[in-house]
């Protein structure tokens, strides 16, 4: 294969899963690990890649994220006769309603305040702490101060099955849902969504173990908002790709789950997935996987030459004893396009204009290839 076939294929492989490790891919392509590491130094002095530790990831282009920002920006601030920069109060208030302000939404957020910095709006948070009624106080009182937009995640996944689904559908301002599902028509209000394509990151996660060789694959994840959405994604890939699926017979909900030592749950999840002949795992949230990859060793189990294990979420999976392989879902973009999202429709909202169309916007996850993954033992 000559260079150029090399690094267009690279290319390829990146923007189809967001990653690509050395060792595998070289082999897939039919050349040296030296050589594959060569393309990879030369497509990172070219800015279109990032070179990480076993393989590489695709290069986010900043500028391309940030301009509809900016147009947005640049529209409102017409609207009032000034300039995004030279406003000496901010353009637009936008208030943001997330359930924690830790784990999964610390980076969100981050995401979130950066593009309010760039479009010169200022950004109100507020925290649920999961809690129903609390979040619906939230809504209510934010759309009581005069704020322009709001961005919301709601405790529940379907938020339209929320009680907050009426008073979203009737906010006199655009309303920007953030990392649930939305996908009701809302009687001519501006009600946009965005958020994490979760469905697709458990495909990414088995697709990559099965082409590593696993058939027999499961999945452990339990009592989060994302459940049902891994899950699907999960069930269509291994459909498609004709493995066999692993069903837990113990599990959350189990007569003999404990609510008190979830050490105990992991060690018997792991004892009954290994005699069940499973040689990979997808393990949500990455604590869990942490677990899920400790109780193994300490049984023996070698990881990744008898067991594979993939995290879901990345926000620890390379601190535990060995760097686990993850699906990263983008939650510094989510948070960054939520403003882009919300500041639009609240640009195009000016009396008389014409509404932006509501948007549906679902950001793919990439995979992390590190050390839990290999393939399966022989025989």
């Amino acid at each position: 294969m000559i260079v150029a076939d090399r690094r267009d294929a690279v290319l390829r492989e990146l923007r189809l899963r967001g990653s690509l490790a050395v060792a595998p891919f070289a082999a897939r392509l039919g050349v040296s690990g030296v050589t594959l590491r060569r393309d990879l130094r030369e497509l990172e002095a070219q800015g279109q890649l990032t070179r990480v530790h076993g393989g590489a990831t695709l290069r986010q282009q900043p500028s391309s994220v940030e301009q509809p920002l900016e147009r947005s920006a640049q529209r409102l601030a017409a609207s009032m006769g000034v300039s995004p920069q030279s406003a000496s109060t901010p353009l637009a208030t936008i208030g943001m309603i997330v359930p924690t302000r830790g784990y999964y939404y610390a980076e969100t957020i981050a995401g979130a305040t950066a593009a309010a910095r760039l479009a010169n709006i200022r950004l109100v948070l507020a925290v649920s702490d999961y809690n129903e009624a609390e979040e619906r106080r939230l809504l209510e009182r934010m759309l009581g101060l005069g704020i322009d937009g709001v961005i919301l995640t709601s405790s529940r996944s379907d938020i339209t099955a929320s009680p907050l689904r009426a008073l979203v559908e009737d906010a006199p301002i655009p309303v920007t849902v953030l990392e649930r599902v939305w996908d009701l028509p809302t009687r001519g209000r501006v009600v946009d969504s965005v958020r994490s394509d979760h469905p697709h990151g458990a495909e990414v996660a088995v697709h990559h173990l099965a082409e590593l060789g696993h058939r027999r694959i499961g999945l452990w994840t339990f009592d989060n908002p994302h459940v049902d959405l891994l899950r699907g994604g999960f069930d269509r890939a291994v459909a498609e790709l004709g493995l066999t699926p692993y069903r837990a017979g113990f599990d959350y909900g189990h007569p003999d789950w404990s609510s008190v030592d979830s050490t105990a749950n992991v060690r018997r999840y792991v004892d009954e997935a290994v005699s069940a002949g499973v040689t990979a795992l997808v393990v949500h949230p990455d604590q869990l996987a942490l677990q899920v990859a400790q109780v193994a060793l300490d049984r023996g189990v070698r990881i990744p030459e008898q067991l594979s294990v993939v995290a879901y979420d990345d926000e620890v999976a390379s601190l535990g004893e060995l760097a686990l392989t993850a699906v990263a879902p983008p939650k510094r973009a989510i948070g960054f396009a939520a403003i882009d999202t919300c500041l639009r429709a609240v640009a195009h909202g000016e009396p008389g204009g014409q509404p932006y169309p509501a948007q549906r916007l679902r950001l793919l996850p990439e995979l992390r290839v590190r050390e839990s993954t290999a393939p399966p033992p022989a025989g």
